[in-house]
């Protein structure tokens, strides 16, 4: 029986480990994605000499960091809660 503890504790922490690792690689990701979009705004700015195209581009790389970053928050919880129920689950079924 404290083997089985053990075994459900360390693979808690293991899943644990493992969602903090997605999460701060999603992290990574949105913030290289988001210098990405700021180096384009840059680069835009500097060669094209059109004002309203500077404007536009300014105002579509604003909204698609403002996307990512909502729907970071959003999926980030939908994905811990679907994990946490899966533990919950897997305890109740263990009981």
């Amino acid at each position: 029986m404290d083997n089985k503890i053990q075994s459900t504790e360390q693979y808690e922490s293991t899943e644990e480990n493992l969602v903090q690792d997605l999460k701060k690689s999603l992290e990574d990701t949105i913030n290289e994605t988001k210098s990405t979009l700021d180096d384009l705004e840059q680069t835009v700015e500097t060669t094209i000499n059109d004002q309203s195209v500077s404007d536009s581009t300014k105002k579509m790389v604003d909204s698609i960091k403002s996307d990512i970053t909502n729907s970071l928050g959003e999926k980030s919880k939908e994905f811990i809660n679907t994990i946490e129920t899966k533990k919950a689950i897997k305890n109740y079924e263990e009981e």
